[in-house]
């Protein structure tokens, strides 16, 4: 079924325009802070987005970078989510929207050929049956943007995706079709640059600096030492204080290995041909993709690529002025290196129902089994003193939606979760009787088991139902922290607990339990950290506070998407990762700050299409240079910024729109 899109709008921003090019065939063009097509959907049934199963387009643009498309979907209750596309330029792309993913169960969409990254942001759901609104539009941009969108409709079953081969990107990675300065103009240059910085790096290594320990912490600032990692508030800061009892503000970067995968699977039509998977190059294939990087590394050092990487790496990070190594670092790296690292555990227990998304049925003893086996995993580490700590997860994907209230969404769940048996046992001893109970949440139940059927258990409105759910909503979180919690520090009582790095704190329900992490993580993509934010969770759980994930990308280099923040040049980059550092450094609560990441992401997208140029190295393994002069600026400064001997820098540079998806 052919969507209507020439016909009378139901709105449309003034930011934004459309021209018919051709029967099914449209123009629209957006300012450069964005803009939005309301399509009119006024001849379908509201029942339509209910009867087919995709929303399928055909996109194509000539604009400087990745064109994020944003499709907006709100129902008659006001509830509406809105799913984020990246489109590669130059190339004619479909996009394919399976309908059931207005459900909200999935915050990353399953990739579809063609297409980059396809992120799901708004409300828990949205009901496909009373669908009132659609809209088509763009993110901001450093310019203004235009694109043409074809048959667009509604079908049935999964389009075909029969694209043309364009050669889209060189053998070394890099995009054959745009120029840059400090592109890699041939296998010669990567080899003589990477050659003359792997010698230069070994006549000026010096890892005996008489202001740092062994386990990279600061000389001049001593606590007891124990062995391991461990916390401490001195008065005024927070520490992290290594096994020799010196202080140390955790400066990390994470993702550091020889790989930066790309997926293969739906993006041939963009290759050049690539190496045979079993031969000299077979290293640089894995069951993810294929890694550019490890292919040049082996074109550079033969079969020596990995010690000499390795070798390389080091050195870089002890000239950089790091001390850790971040998360989701290569093993085999964390093996040989002298640095200090951090675990990230895999396999956050889980239940074969889950409440909403990814949170499980905690209340059920298949959690607390679960649990139990995913503490073992730290066992062969607990005597490691190079480990700081672990962090039990990343980024809970339930956690992504503001306000949401696991309680409502477990009741409009027809499945029988443990977890409601338990809220049901919890109002009986509250309120003692169905009458009283009924009389608080103005219903009329006839049992406390009427819960069990969502036909039943919606109460919208009535604030007392609001209350209790709100309550038992909290209840869930603390145990969801708790009973991992209680595991793993059960398996190794030595290293430190460092939260499950969520991606923003919507509200304080989910600080919930987390008095039982020793170090709470988050991530966060600002221009500086935030100071209320981190001081508040300080003083409420009365632990320190780190920072998993922050970076910054540049427009003047040969990628598309410049990530989460974004500035004009590398220089701006580097002043950039100096500023937060600095504020970093002098905020209080906070004890680390980790970059993500030390490689540029691959052009044609990682295993979610995510494409960002955000690497202190690019594709080539060269260093972006101005950016890792500021870097090591900001390292020489931070004790003394941290104990008040110096201000931090004021000013940052000026910010770019992203193009983030």
């Amino acid at each position: 079924m052919n969507l209507t899109i020439d016909g009378p709008f139901i709105s449309m921003s003034k930011e934004a325009q459309i021209t018919k090019v051709s029967e099914g065939t449209f123009l629209i063009k957006t300012s450069s802070i964005g803009g939005y097509v309301s399509i009119d959907i006024s001849n379908c049934s509201p029942e339509v987005w209910s009867v087919y199963d995709y929303l399928t387009a055909e996109v194509y643009h000539e604009c400087h970078d990745v064109l994020v498309i944003v499709l907006k979907f709100k129902d008659i209750n006001n509830r509406s989510i809105s799913i984020h596309y990246g489109v590669l330029p130059h190339v004619k792309t479909r996009l394919c929207l399976p309908l059931e993913a207005l459900n909200g169960e999935k915050l990353f969409l399953d990739r579809f050929p063609g297409i980059l990254q396809s992120v799901l942001r708004g409300d828990a759901f949205v009901d496909r049956r009373n669908i009132d609104h659609f809209s088509i539009s763009t993110i901001p941009s450093v310019s203004a943007r235009q694109f043409e969108l074809s048959n667009l409709r509604l079908t049935s079953s999964e389009p075909e995706f029969n694209y043309e081969p364009t050669i889209y990107i060189d053998e070394l990675g890099q995009i054959s079709w745009k120029e840059w300065k400090g592109k890699t103009r041939s296998l010669q240059e990567m080899e003589s640059a990477l050659t003359e910085d792997l010698h230069r790096l070994r006549l000026v290594s010096d890892q005996s600096d008489s202001e740092i320990g062994p386990f990279g912490g600061w000389k001049k600032r001593q606590f007891k030492s124990t062995g391991f990692f461990r916390t401490e508030f001195d008065g005024s800061n927070w520490w992290f204080v290594d096994p020799d009892g010196y202080a140390l503000f955790s400066t990390g970067i994470d993702c550091i290995g020889p790989h930066s995968e790309m997926r293969i699977t739906g993006m041939e039509h963009l290759l050049p041909t690539l190496p045979d998977k079993h031969g000299a190059f077979q290293d640089a294939w894995s069951e993810h993709g294929y890694s550019h990087i490890t292919a040049n590394l082996i074109r550079v050092f033969g079969e020596q690529w990995r010690e000499r990487w390795n070798e390389l790496t080091e050195l870089r990070l002890y000239d950089w002025g790091m001390n850790t190594i971040g998360n989701w670092s290569d093993p085999e790296f964390i093996r040989i290196s002298k640095l200090p690292y951090v675990y990230p555990m895999t396999g956050f227990p889980t239940t074969k129902a889950t409440i909403y998304r990814d949170f499980p049925d905690v209340f059920s003893l298949e959690y607390e089994e679960n649990a139990s086996e995913f503490a073992k995993q730290l066992d062969r580490l607990r005597e490691d003193k190079r480990l700081i700590g672990y962090f039990m997860r990343n980024e809970p994907h339930w956690a992504f939606v503001d306000g949401l209230n696991l309680t409502v969404e477990m009741l409009r769940n027809p499945t029988p979760f443990s977890s409601k048996n338990r809220f049901i046992t919890w109002l009986q001893e509250k309120y003692g009787s169905v009458e009283r109970w009924n009389m608080a949440w103005g219903t009329s139940h006839e049992e406390f088991g009427d819960l069990l059927d969502c036909r039943k258990a919606t109460v919208d409105g009535n604030l007392e139902w609001l209350n209790d759910c709100a309550a038992f909503n909290r209840t869930m979180i603390r145990r969801y922290v708790e009973i991992p919690a209680k595991y793993c520090k059960e398996v190794d009582p030595h290293h430190l607990n460092l939260g499950m790095r969520y991606a923003w704190i919507s509200n304080d329900d989910i600080l919930e339990g987390c008095e039982a992490f020793d170090v709470f993580s988050i991530n966060c993509y600002q221009f500086e950290p935030d100071r209320t934010l981190i001081e508040r969770i300080s003083k409420k759980l009365n632990r320190p506070v780190m920072i998993g994930e922050y970076h910054f990308g540049a427009a003047d280099t040969g990628m598309l998407a410049y990530g989460i923040r974004a500035v004009a040049t590398q220089q701006d980059r580097g002043l950039a990762y100096r500023y937060y550092v600095e504020q970093a450094a002098a905020i209080p609560g906070l004890i680390g700050v980790h970059y993500f990441q030390l490689n540029d992401q691959a052009v044609l997208g990682r295993f979610d299409g995510e494409n960002y140029q955000i690497g202190v190295v690019d594709v080539c393994q060269r260093p972006y240079q101005a950016f890792v002069e500021q870097m090591k600026i900001a390292h020489r400064n931070m004790y003394e910024i941290r104990t008040g001997y110096r201000e931090p820098l004021r000013e940052h540079p000026v910010e770019i729109p992203k193009t983030g998806f």
